[in-house]
């Protein structure tokens, strides 16, 4: 019986010390994780400059250069030799005066200024909304206005009352709106003669005064046209766009530049040389305007005046000498007085036209009846257009006519959309300093002013589009800006923590995103009423931040994490730990069953 106690006793030491190593291997295997961080192991990618294939390259060629083939090269050389001739040939008729007919110049080019206009929104506000106006004009520009009249000495009577009336409507205009109208005026005989700008609102009695004045001697159309460029060039406190040049003459002149200077020809009878008004029909036979047409003879005119390079011109009043003027028997061939005058007043209309609204106008006079070549050319600059006091300043007062709409479209996206708060308490305009709220007059219509501005708003829907059109039944002034102001509401804004959109008041930044208008367009109708292009407004962006909410507090010690059975790979470290504990429990119930055997065996030997 002992044996067997001993044999028993040793196989349960066995047992109990193999299974301890057992689990103290696994354990070292598989270590124990005691937090519930994930363990990622990272693929790294094998790196392409390792391997054994060879790296492909991009190989940059430069075609070769060929030699031409006899063929080509003998077609080349005739076509050079050609090229040759013809150059020659040009340049032997652009030395002889009688051949160059010279290049038509273009016709007069009126600016076309973009109507001013903006569109402003404010920032979205805690509800998400904001507050977008419409202005016609821009609500920033300022209302100032120069206007420069360019008359000649002999302007008649009743042109200068109907300046003057003009004149004082427009003073009304500002002193009723504050807008600052700037006048100056240019008389022109030999020379120009002006005083400057003055404040029409305070001053009207010294601009009618210099409209008025009576001047004589010498009809120098140039100069007075380059005192009105320097001007209107140099107030750079008012924009191009509201500048206005009116030119009144006859058109007939024969001397230029800001000191008078003149080409003498000498007469059909060759007793006398002199620069005037009858040098015209003395090289072209007549008064009448050149057959040829007005770009084709100052073409010509340009061609000759270049040629002659200055040889014959003299300040005017000045004695001739034998070498400084044009014999009758050449006068075709050189450009006489008349021709530079005309060609010089035609080039500085031309620039002044391409910056500021500008107006020819022809003088009635007596002189014009005889010279008819005068009224014409007045007539070519005004590009065949009779203009009259009213029409210009219907022009410098009004932005646009009654007829003239806006369309809105309100933004959407598939990101954003915002909505129209379509109630009249939602909507506001004003007309210079006075305010009108909405009238709902008809479903989703509303008026102000009694009619005079309406707002027709179209629900649409998202694939159609929201949107509204602004109408107006009155014409917009110049100096009192309409503007209407409305609200959007963003309806679907982020809930995710970050920044949306960046804010532009006026869309000047350019910026993409979160617009509040798909696109607004102005469609005008002018003081004639033409329909003019349509034009774009800016388009404005906003922006908001959606914050991040706090994170709850944690505490110093670490809360034991339950095993996740649903995720093995997890609980490796956690399952190695349980096979160890078992293990041991395993060892001690057998240590434990054998001292109970040893003590049934001990009590039975002893009995």
């Amino acid at each position: 019986m002992k044996k067997y106690v001993k044999l028993f006793f040793t196989l349960m030491v066995c047992f109990t010390l193999s299974f301890s190593l057992y689990s103290a291997v696994s354990a070292q295997e598989k270590p124990t994780v005691t937090d519930d961080s994930e363990t990622v192991v990272e693929e790294i990618p094998e790196d392409p400059t390792l391997t054994d294939e060879p790296e492909e390259t991009t190989e940059i060629t430069t075609p070769e250069e060929t030699e031409p083939s006899t063929e080509e090269t003998t077609a080349l050389s005739e076509e050079e030799n050609n090229n040759e001739e013809e150059a020659t040939t040009e340049e032997e008729e652009s030395s002889d005066p009688k051949t160059n007919t010279g290049t038509p110049v273009p016709g007069i080019g009126n600016v076309k200024y973009a109507i001013s206009k903006s569109k402003t929104a404010t920032q979205l506000d805690e509800n998400f909304e904001t507050k977008v106006t419409l202005s016609l004009p821009a609500g920033e520009e300022k209302l100032a206005t120069d206007i420069v009249f360019v008359l000649d000495k002999s302007t008649s009577a009743e042109i200068e009352a109907q300046a003057l009336n003009m004149l004082t409507d427009l003073q009304n205009t500002a002193q009723t709106t504050g807008a600052d109208i700037n006048v100056g005026v240019v008389i022109f005989n030999q020379q120009a003669n002006t005083t400057g700008f003055h404040d029409l609102a305070t001053d009207y009695s010294v601009i009618e005064s210099e409209i008025k004045q009576d001047i004589s001697s010498g009809t120098n159309t140039h100069a007075g046209l380059l005192a009105a460029e320097q001007m209107l060039s140099g107030d750079t406190a008012v924009a191009d766009s509201r500048k206005y040049m009116i030119f009144v003459s006859d058109g007939i002149t024969y001397m230029y530049n800001e000191t008078p200077t003149a080409i003498g020809l000498e007469n059909a009878d060759k007793t006398n040389v002199f620069a005037g008004p009858d040098n015209w029909a003395t090289k072209y036979g007549s008064n009448a305007a050149p057959s040829e047409g007005w770009n084709q003879y100052l073409g010509n005119v340009a061609a000759q005046y270049e040629a002659d390079g200055g040889a014959y011109e003299h300040a005017y009043g000045v004695a001739y000498d034998t070498t400084t003027y044009i014999s009758y028997d050449e006068k075709v061939n050189h450009a006489m007085s008349v021709d530079v005058a005309l060609l010089k007043t035609y080039q500085i209309y031309q620039a002044l036209a391409s910056k500021y609204h500008c107006y020819a106008m022809t003088a009635g006079t007596s002189s014009g009846g005889e010279y008819t070549w005068g009224p014409s050319f007045m007539n070519f600059l005004a590009n065949g257009e009779t203009y009259s006091f009213d029409s210009i300043k219907n022009d410098i007062y009004y932005l646009v006519d009654a007829g003239s709409t806006v369309t809105d479209y309100i933004g959407y996206t598939e990101d954003y959309n915002f909505d129209f708060i379509n109630e009249a308490k939602a909507l506001s305009l004003k007309v210079g300093d006075q305010t009108y709220q909405a009238v709902e007059t008809a479903e989703n219509t509303y008026s102000f002013a009694e009619g005079n501005y309406v707002v027709a708003y179209e629900p649409g829907d998202m694939a159609n589009g929201e949107m509204f059109t602004l109408t107006t039944n009155v014409p917009i002034s110049q100096f009192e800006p309409v503007q209407l102001t409305y609200t959007l509401k963003l309806t679907n804004p982020k809930t995710e923590p970050g920044t949306y959109g960046q804010y532009d008041a006026n869309g000047s930044l350019g910026y993409e995103g979160l617009y509040t208008n798909n696109s607004a367009i102005l469609y005008p109708v002018d003081t004639n009423g033409q329909k003019g292009e349509p034009e774009e407004f800016q388009k404005p962006t906003v922006s908001y931040t959606v914050e991040a909410k706090p994170e709850k507090p944690t505490t110093d010690e670490e809360t034991p994490t339950k095993p996740d059975k649903k995720d093995p790979e997890k609980n490796k470290g956690a399952d190695t730990a349980a096979q160890t504990n078992i293990g041991l429990m395993l060892s001690l119930a057998s240590m434990a069953v054998t001292g109970a055997f040893i003590l049934v065996i001990l009590n039975k030997k002893r009995a």
